[in-house]
């Protein structure tokens, strides 16, 4: 009889943690709120309309001025998708990035394509949540201190 109680408890137990696991997994699934419009306009510099979730694991913020194409999009990613990301690919750089959580990567287009398509990634783990911050529309070395600074943002919510 003691060892039914025993199990019975072993399984409660159980329970609650999993719930408990799935409830935080599920705060973390939203992902407009790890950046508000504010953090977003005063990092980019401009005025952003308010983050759309284009799925909740997507959010993106852009620049009120319709004719321009700066914006930033937070993506939350899966702990494959963050070690897929450092892969090398040819004709882009992706160098670590210090001070940004457990560990962090840009990535980004190389020279002359850049030039072409302005967007620069920013992907950061931290314990078991990883997410990418991509900056677009700015230079490459404005972009990368835009999303350096939305990642700390970001990582200060969490």
């Amino acid at each position: 009889m003691r060892s039914k109680l025993t199990i019975a408890a072993i399984i409660g137990v159980v329970g609650i943690l999993t719930v408990r696991s799935a409830a935080s997994a599920g705060a973390v699934a939203d992902a407009c709120s790890f950046l508000t419009t504010a953090q977003v306009s005063t990092a980019l510099g401009i005025a952003v309309s308010d983050g759309q979730a284009i799925v909740p694991k997507l959010c993106t913020w852009r620049a009120t001025d319709k004719q321009s194409a700066k914006k930033v999009a937070l993506t939350i990613l899966t702990m494959d998708g963050f070690a897929i990301g450092k892969t090398p690919l040819q004709g882009t750089e992706k160098p670590p990035v210090s001070g940004v959580g457990d560990d962090a990567y840009f990535k980004y287009f190389a020279a002359p394509r850049y030039e072409k398509i302005k967007v620069v990634d920013l992907d950061v783990k931290k314990g078991s949540t990883a997410f990418g911050i991509e900056v677009g529309g700015f230079s490459v070395d404005d972009a990368k201190a835009k999303a350096k600074t939305l990642a700390l943002e970001a990582l200060a919510r969490m």
